[in-house]
């Protein structure tokens, strides 16, 4: 088939959103062909003798680079990194002032996904989302960088609109990135867990927003905690916790993680381990201070 006529076949998917495939392709190699655009000609065949007709191939060449321009950044290689937006199934971005801010489509995409929003406004960024507990939702949970200047201005994430919650109405996780971003970064923006999943991120059971909020688990004994964990449809797990000598924090044997637990034991802190479960941080004995904190559990991190 002539190289042409497959222009003009280039379907709307394969123009769209997209900086490669066969359509884009072809279409690159004849727009950016030296010739004259009447010498498209199928392989192997006989130049053909120049007529008229030269000027409606012209024209459909004139044609596919309207369409592809209308379609927007990223069909043509040359073009990437210079949209000021862009948009495919995982996430759109955008330049609002100072700051790209990025919403996220599918909180379950593939990470290249997301890199080739990125990439298609001239960000190298590798943007991975880790499940959380609910007051990490929107977070960067960690993040790095390597090379290039301004690298860590404007980075941060959250949810759009502000303070929303993910399954009542339009709520999706934002990221904003300074515009004088370059180098290279990689970013880890918690997400809502689903079933089953374990937190690769998480905080303290009691913050508002969690399973336990507005519950006072420190310094109370084991048995308080369990029944009011209980009540919440919640399940425990313990996590015995070696205190330091000096009393600012401890070390924790694993070998001691189904070690029995008894009613009477001290809970120090709670902690989301996944949906439906939290874990108690105990020891057997009551201490003068609390070691996961040194002293005193600060007073923003004991629910409301």
């Amino acid at each position: 088939m002539n190289e042409l006529r497959q222009l003009a076949r280039v379907r709307d998917e394969d123009l769209a959103g997209r900086a490669s495939g066969a359509g884009a392709r072809t279409l690159l190699a004849a727009i950016t062909a030296t010739g004259d655009p009447g010498a498209v000609r199928e392989r192997g065949a006989r130049p053909r003798r120049r007529r008229a007709r030269r000027l409606l191939a012209g024209a459909l060449v004139t044609a596919a680079v309207v369409s592809a321009v209308a379609a927007g950044p990223g069909l043509l290689g040359e073009r990437v990194g210079t949209a000021t937006s862009f948009a495919n199934a995982a996430m759109e971005i955008e330049l609002r002032g100072d700051y790209w801010v990025a919403e996220v489509r599918d909180p379950f995409a593939r990470h290249h996904e997301y890199a080739e929003a990125f990439r298609a406004v001239g960000l190298d960024i590798d943007m991975r989302l880790l499940p959380v507990s609910p007051s990490q939702v929107g977070r960067i949970v960690r993040m790095g960088f390597s090379g290039g200047q301004g690298r860590s201005k404007g980075i941060g994430g959250d949810r759009e609109p502000a303070g929303c919650t993910f399954g009542q109405g339009e709520c999706r996780l934002k990221v904003t990135v300074g515009r004088d971003f370059t180098g290279k970064g990689v970013l880890y923006l918690g997400r809502a867990a689903r079933p089953g999943e374990r937190y690769q991120s998480s905080g303290a059971a009691t913050r508002k927003g969690e399973m336990l909020a507005g519950f006072r688990v420190d310094e109370r004994p084991v048995g308080e905690v369990v029944a009011e964990a209980r009540l919440r449809g919640l399940r425990v797990v313990f996590q015995v916790i070696d205190p330091n000598e000096d009393g600012n924090g401890y070390g924790v044997d694993p070998r001691a993680r189904h070690e029995p637990v008894a009613d009477d034991w001290i809970v120090w802190e709670a902690e989301a381990e996944q949906p439906g479960v939290v874990r108690l941080l105990v020891t057997e004995k009551r201490l003068a201070k609390n070691p996961v904190y040194g002293g005193p559990k600060p007073p923003e991190l004991t629910g409301g």
